[in-house]
């Protein structure tokens, strides 16, 4: 209970620190402005780091900050949304903002996925992590499976990117571009929906016996390919809820400036609802229906999809609209946003390396009095992970410059 009140004092001190209101009657015209999007983004790095913390054995055992556990994607939403507004208001703003995208949106997120690749397979050599032989090593290193299991965020990212940069060259309509995003992100939610969590379409039926993955190749096995998890796809949707929001921002900043606050009560209700039918879909139907007995279970992952899809629509509309009225900044925030991308693939390393502290699985947890550990295990992955993420970060900019000059 004492490490749960203390993060969640922290976090919500954080998240407090530095609030602006807007007088009465009127909206924040900056309410989408760099420093509070990047506020946001901020408190959405701590967030999917207080995510994966959660998932630790020993605090899954003890229940601290167990609130974070179920709700790891919709930090992730926030990346995504905001990545769409960014990117479409800049090509509206910044005249021949295609012709550079290459160069200065996607290259450094490819120079950080193969930078990250080197230190994962340094950890792997270390720890003896992700179980490699030759055949992981070369698909590993290529980057045709991911070696960190957290590392699927850029590779998404990037088809997001690629699939705005064709889509706003080749289309002469708005619209049409962001429908054709539209059907990039869709394409990935059915593709996880076919693939499941495992290689069960290699000899149909397989996965059924008691011994099933003892004995399974290494590409059968739990999440060992591309999109075989829910992770990689159930906030991708986000991006293209962002460029909409971006290119009929002038209507919605129109409408919810008169008669805000029952719209305000309107948009609330209904991210409530949201919330209640996302957390109802996930733990009632659920995602892990390959181990219910019953198939691959396709409908259950579908339908729980679609359902977090409206989860996360109400949940963005509901923190973009209170924008409107309040909005807050502040050092701490704008750290964690502008190292956000480094600081969360590192994140595993930190996570795994100091298991020795709380255990290592939720039969050989280990948790003291007063759950001291679990603290001191907590402030330690921090400490580790902003250390790996400064040099991490130090490295992609050194790469960077040497490629572009």
């Amino acid at each position: 209970m004492l490490v749960s009140i203390l993060i969640y004092g922290l976090t919500l001190a954080v998240f407090l620190w530095g609030s602006s209101f807007a007088k009465a009657g009127q909206i924040k015209s900056d309410y989408l402005s760099l420093e509070n999007s990047n506020a946001t983004k901020g408190l959405a790095c701590i967030g999917v780091f207080l995510h994966h913390v959660s998932q630790n054995p020993a605090f899954q055992n003890s229940a601290d900050i167990k609130f974070f556990e179920p709700i790891g994607f919709i930090f992730v939403g926030i990346f995504f949304f905001y990545s769409g507004i960014g990117l479409l208001k800049s090509w509206k703003s910044k005249p021949g903002y295609l012709d550079t995208f290459f160069k200065k949106r996607m290259l450094p997120i490819v120079i950080a996925i193969y930078v990250m690749n080197i230190f994962y397979a340094v950890f792997c050599l270390v720890t003896g992590y992700g179980q490699m032989n030759p055949v992981k090593w070369i698909l590993g290193m290529l980057n045709l499976i991911i070696i960190n299991d957290q590392s699927w965020y850029p590779i998404v990212i990037l088809i997001m990117y690629a699939a705005f940069y064709f889509a706003f060259k080749k289309c002469k309509k708005v619209g049409n571009a962001i429908f054709v995003v539209f059907l990039v992100a869709f394409a990935q939610l059915v593709l996880f929906c076919v693939l499941g969590h495992f290689g069960w379409w290699i000899n149909y039926g397989w996965f059924k016996g008691p011994q099933s993955f003892a004995t399974a190749k290494w590409y059968q096995q739990i999440c060992a390919l591309w999109f075989q998890g829910e992770w990689w796809v159930n906030s991708t949707l986000c991006f293209v809820m962002g460029l909409l929001w971006a290119h009929h921002e002038e209507k919605l900043v129109a409408f919810f400036s008169k008669n805000f606050w029952p719209k305000f009560i309107a948009v609330a209700l209904l991210m409530i609802g949201g919330m209640v039918l996302g957390f109802y879909a996930l733990f009632n139907i659920g995602y892990w229906t390959e181990f219910a007995g019953h198939g691959v279970g396709r409908l259950d992952k579908t339908v729980t999809l679609i359902v977090q899809q409206i989860q996360l629509a109400t949940f963005l509309a509901f923190i973009t609209v209170i924008k409107f009225k309040w909005t807050r900044s502040n050092k701490v925030l704008a750290f964690f946003s502008s190292i956000s991308l480094e600081f969360y693939l590192m994140q595993r390393i930190s996570l795994n390396s100091l298991l020795f502290i709380t255990g290592t699985s939720r039969e050989s947890a280990i948790i003291k009095e007063w759950h001291w550990n679990l603290l001191i295990y907590f402030m330690a992955v921090l400490a580790a992970n902003l250390v790996l993420a400064f040099v991490y970060r130090w490295i992609n900019k050194r790469v960077y410059k040497l490629l572009v000059k």
